[in-house]
């Protein structure tokens, strides 16, 4: 949609799914919406699983034929090493939508925001927000000196919480928990369609499929053990994912490696695989092995930190939405149907300011949602992490607190 205006009723900061679908909702009311993304959507994205509850979320928003035109894979079930060194299944079929989805997150987050563009919102990409100041109305200043004005504005940057923190929230950390990882692409995917997760003494692993056949395999670790290990260099990161059982076994076999590059029986029995054999499966500076699979992309690293953020005793028209309000472990799985849920409140709560912009109940009132849904989350997260292969390790004595870190 061409921007003709630079008032708006709402200006989202953030085009992940939380803004987008905030965005959405909101224009579909009828409010004008000013949509700012940073991204050109030309990185990789993170959060490639989607559980099952996803689907009523987007049939809600209307936009569930765009994501099956996206061409996602069912994803059946959940496997895992995590309270047991036995392997444990949970099939996707017993909760009544019949599959959760594996996702390319750029396509997806982008399917979002094209619907928001569709239902009106004037979407900018490439743009952040870089200034604000309240009068009456947020006058804001957009990269590149665009300027905006609106009546409430919303943050929706993630887990960065850009604005809400430059207009005097603190985020309380719960944990450093970050999340390392590497794709590979040539992969033969047709009898891997489930999450795989494998807990270690350091953290815990989790692969998936991709759509295009690839997989995506990511390392779960907290940030100082990342530093120690330097576990963003290629040999590192291979020699963590070589302890392994489960999750090296896996990559293994999707990878059609040559016998004469098989990991061995050791591996096989569930014994911890060492030396020169776990080469063909970590990062590399080749692109292929002999028979053309694809080798997997340099490793990167992103913040999985769980952490609120707590607004000050402040009644300008501004709220957070989805990770830039509540960031939660990947572990939860609940990430992107957080997002759209809150979504929804965000969407209510901005509809009434815009209504009613003296009155403070509908922030208190959704601040106090968020914060009851922090306690939910906190001892959820807890009972994940009590359940786990008892590691006397920092990482794993470090989750059985619920204190900030």
């Amino acid at each position: 949609m061409i921007d003709t205006v630079t008032t708006y009723d709402v200006v989202v900061a953030g085009g992940g799914p939380a803004g987008a679908a905030t965005a959405l909702r909101l224009a579909r009311a009828g409010h004008t919406v000013a949509l700012l993304e940073r991204s050109r959507f030309d990185r990789p994205r993170v959060g490639e699983t989607l559980a099952p509850s996803i689907q009523p979320l987007l049939r809600d928003l209307g936009i569930w034929e765009q994501f099956v035109a996206l061409g996602p894979l069912p994803s059946w079930g959940t496997r895992s090493i995590w309270s047991s060194t036995e392997p444990a299944a949970h099939s996707h079929l017993e909760n009544g939508y019949a599959s959760g989805w594996h996702v390319d997150r750029r396509l997806f987050d982008r399917m979002l925001l094209d619907a928001a563009a569709d239902a009106g919102a004037c979407v900018s990409l490439g743009t952040s927000l870089v200034g604000s100041r309240y009068d009456a109305l947020w006058q804001l200043t957009c990269s590149g000196g665009r300027r905006l004005t609106g009546r409430v504005l919303i943050d929706a940057t993630g887990r960065s919480a850009t604005i809400g923190r430059s207009l005097g929230a603190r985020r309380i950390a719960f944990d450093r928990l970050v999340g390392i990882t590497a794709q590979w692409n040539g992969v033969d995917v047709a009898a891997e369609q489930y999450l795989l997760i494998e807990s270690v003494p350091d953290g815990w692993w989790y692969t998936a499929p991709l759509p295009g056949n690839a997989m995506v395999g990511m390392f779960m670790t907290d940030a100082d053990i990342c530093r120690h290990h330097n576990l963003t260099a290629p040999n590192p990161w291979r020699t963590h994912l070589a302890s392994t059982t489960a999750t090296a076994l896996r990559l293994d076999t999707a990878l059609r490696l040559d016998t004469a590059l098989r990991l061995g029986t050791a591996l096989r029995l569930g014994t911890a695989l060492r030396g020169d054999t776990a080469t063909h499966l970590g990062p590399t500076t080749r692109s292929t092995t002999s028979d053309g699979v694809r080798l997997p992309t340099t490793p990167r690293v992103y913040s999985a930190a769980s952490h609120r953020l707590v607004r000050p005793g402040d009644t300008r028209p501004w709220l957070t939405v989805g990770d830039a309000a509540l960031a939660v472990d990947p572990i939860s799985g609940s990430g992107v149907p957080r997002a759209l849920r809150t979504a929804e409140a965000a969407a209510t709560t901005a509809a009434r300011l815009l209504t009613h912009p003296a009155d403070p109940a509908p922030l208190t009132t959704y601040e106090s949602t968020r914060n009851a849904e922090c306690t939910t989350y906190l001892s959820t997260r807890a009972d994940y992490y009590a359940v786990a292969l008892p590691h006397p390790t920092p990482f794993w004595t470090r989750r059985r607190t619920l204190t900030p870190a």
